[in-house]
């Protein structure tokens, strides 16, 4: 009977011993993460913060110093009346940070994540005095994320704005909705749009071969590569075309010549010389075309074989007629050459 006694009195204390275990451990987590995820045994101190709005700040939330957790809210209230209506925010720091919370140091309010969480940020600086214990941390003058929240806002307000005057049918885009006109020229510039591309996809068009047709790519190529060889060339000196780039003597004579030709086209447009009087006189011009009538005019007598000249060129008679004539008399000169007497006498007489 006294072993049974004693077996469950040994039960019982290791019952015990579990839940004292359980307890401590359970007490360590709360103390852990009440203490900001430290050492519940770490030293720790309280400063505060007058802010003008806290955005929806509560105890609790995360305090970080450069990025870095380092303690707590522990209240978030309104200040004194003499604070001007400020909230004042309290916070409970690990004391191994307080060479870091200066005078120059600025609390400001952050977030956590994308849920929105709020969290007080401390800037470190090693300037400045150290803050005490129950000490002022200056605050920024606006809490960046509530302006970015009204960024937000105003943003989203204006696209509204964007999509009522839309839905109106105000603006291309609000047109291209409403005017069922305007959305047919849109479909027909699109289809039209497709034909374009279908064809640069074809191959039996210029610009589909150009994209498509691997050998006119390189014979483009091939271009390419010979109009730089010619311009490679004339840069080097090489050609007329080079040394006109190169020789300033032959780009001197050239510009002289087209100086002396600018001239000569002045003195023509001033109507000096022949041709330029050719160019302003009208009496002149009247003469030539005169003189131009007039052999227009015998040239078609010629034609029409009128006057000794045009029966020459149209009668065969009298062209026969007269080269037989001309035989003869050559003929006649060839006999006065061979006897001469024959032809030339000379009688004298005496009275």
């Amino acid at each position: 009977m006294a072993d049974k006694s004693k077996v469950l009195t040994w039960t019982e204390l290791r019952v015990g011993v579990v839940v004292i275990t359980s307890l401590a451990i359970l007490a360590f987590t709360i103390l852990y993460i009440g203490g900001g995820g430290g050492s519940p045994f770490t030293r720790r101190y309280v400063v505060k913060a007058l802010m003008s709005d806290v955005n929806g700040l509560k105890p609790g939330a995360p305090v970080r110093l450069g990025g870095v957790e380092v303690g707590s809210v522990t209240r978030v209230g309104f200040a004194d009346e003499g604070a001007g209506g400020l909230v004042e925010v309290t916070m409970r720091l690990d004391r191994r940070v307080a060479q870091r919370v200066t005078t120059e140091s600025q609390a400001t309010l952050g977030s956590l994540g994308l849920l929105g969480e709020k969290a007080v940020d401390i800037t470190s600086s090693t300037r400045g005095t150290r803050i005490e214990n129950g000490g002022l941390v200056k605050a920024a003058a606006e809490d960046p994320f509530k302006g970015l929240l009204s960024d937000a806002s105003d943003s989203t307000a204006h696209m509204r704005r964007i999509l009522a005057r839309m839905d109106a049918g105000e603006g291309l885009i609000g047109k291209a909705l409403r005017d069922e006109e305007l959305y047919s020229r849109m479909v027909d510039v699109s289809v039209r749009l497709q034909g374009v591309l279908t064809k640069l996809e074809s191959e039996t068009g210029p610009l589909g071969r150009l994209i498509n047709d691997a050998d006119m790519s390189r014979r483009l190529a091939s271009s390419v590569k010979g109009i730089e060889s010619v311009v490679a060339r004339a840069d080097s000196g090489e050609g007329a075309l080079g040394a006109l780039s190169k020789d300033a003597v032959l780009a001197q004579e050239l510009k002289g010549a087209v100086s002396n030709l600018s001239e000569i086209t002045g003195r023509l447009q001033h109507g000096e010389g022949t041709l330029g009087r050719l160019f302003r006189d009208d009496d002149l011009f009247q003469r030539i075309d005169s003189v131009s009538t007039r052999l227009d005019g015998v040239l078609q007598r010629l034609e029409k074989g009128e006057g000794t000249a045009g029966r020459l060129l149209q009668d065969p008679e009298m062209y026969n007629n007269l080269n037989a004539a001309l035989k003869e008399a050559r003929s006649l000169v060839e006999d006065i050459r061979k006897d001469p007497r024959k032809y030339l006498r000379v009688k004298l007489s005496l009275f």
